[in-house]
């Protein structure tokens, strides 16, 4: 199955936000919310989730949550996220009822092995692409994640790995030494770099991305260079294995 650009970045953003937040917490704790009726209007399950957050942060100034909002397989909409904040059982389950979820919930206080955080965050953000029951027409446009609290948005949608920056730069290059061509020399002896006409955008891309890799690569300082590989894996993994993969 073929995902959305937006969704696959969408997962990257959400598991690098719960990862850190897994990480920063003193007891991270995973919890599940459903509601005992069919909701399947978002309006009225955001306004449910709207009143028991500010529950939550009433009764714990700290509290910090990621999550995602997915569709269960009768259409209900169900929420999976993390906290950083223990609960009493009783007191949690009687605010969600007040707030219009159902007594169904899960909860769970993670270890403190070190692969929990990933382990975690794989499993909650596999319902922004394969384990969701969204219907692609109906729910387009929805907004789904969830960001409760100061600094758990650690990274955004405008995040660009380390990898795509330096493929970025290799084109910049290449395009500003276009500029310098003749009207003459771009339009009778275009370069081999340079979009043909019967090319789509994804093929040209995926013919000239190695070359402007070197490109870029070869522009950097030592110094730009270390950055670039502590910023993510992408680069690295690319240079040991050359896979493509930018989230």
């Amino acid at each position: 199955m073929k995902y959305r650009p937006v969704d696959v970045l969408r997962k990257f953003v959400l598991r690098k936000c719960i990862e850190h937040l897994v990480v920063t917490s003193e007891h991270a704790v995973w919890f599940n919310l459903t509601f005992w009726e069919n909701v399947t209007e978002k309006p009225y399950a955001n306004k449910c989730w709207d009143k028991f957050s500010k529950a939550l942060r009433k009764q714990h100034p700290g509290f910090r949550f990621v999550g995602v909002w997915a569709r269960q397989a009768r259409g209900a909409w169900h929420i999976h996220g993390v906290c950083n904040t223990r609960f009493d059982i009783e007191w949690l389950r009687r605010k969600a009822m007040r707030c219009g979820f159902g007594t169904q919930m899960f909860v769970k206080e993670l270890d403190s092995d070190p692969k929990t955080p990933e382990k975690i965050s794989r499993y909650i953000t596999g319902y922004v692409t394969d384990k969701n029951c969204l219907d692609s027409e109906r729910d387009k446009g929805v907004r789904r994640t969830i960001f409760v609290g100061k600094n758990v948005k650690v990274i955004d949608m405008r995040y660009k790995s380390g990898l795509k920056r330096v493929v970025s730069r290799g084109r910049e290059i290449l395009q500003d030494a276009d500029s310098t061509l003749t009207k003459f020399e771009r339009e009778f002896s275009p370069p081999e770099h340079r979009k043909k006409v019967f090319e789509t955008w994804g093929d040209w891309y995926r013919r000239c991305r190695a070359h402007w890799f070197d490109l870029g690569w070869a522009s950097l300082t030592d110094e730009e260079r270390e950055e670039i590989l502590q910023l993510d894996y992408y680069t690295q993994r690319y240079l040991d294995t050359g896979q493509w993969s930018y989230v």
